[in-house]
């Protein structure tokens, strides 16, 4: 049997912009931790600064592998780059 009372709740909604560009890496570490810990504000004070600290641990090592991934992604494209025979925009995206 169907119940029409049915409650729907919606979880949190943000939305993040940028100018003159795409999301900046620290932008891009916040949406994704806050994806992945939530910090209560109910919660007993130890738990709340224990999950505190785990946050800026996960924060921290998140924006080093974003920057990796950054870093070789624009390798592999200097890399196709210089494929093509274009070293001066090989050399322009390398210093990027």
């Amino acid at each position: 049997m169907l119940n029409p009372d049915i409650q729907m709740e919606v979880g949190k909604v943000g939305v993040v912009t940028s100018d003159n560009g795409g999301l900046s890496s620290e932008q891009i570490t916040e949406l994704c931790v806050n994806k992945i810990v939530y910090v209560s504000d109910n919660a007993p004070p130890a738990i709340r600064e224990q999950a505190k600290q785990f946050k800026e641990i996960i924060t921290n090592i998140i924006y080093q592998y974003i920057q990796l991934a950054k870093k070789e992604e624009r390798a592999t494209i200097v890399s196709k780059v210089l494929q093509t025979g274009n070293n001066e925009l090989s050399e322009i995206i390398r210093r990027l």
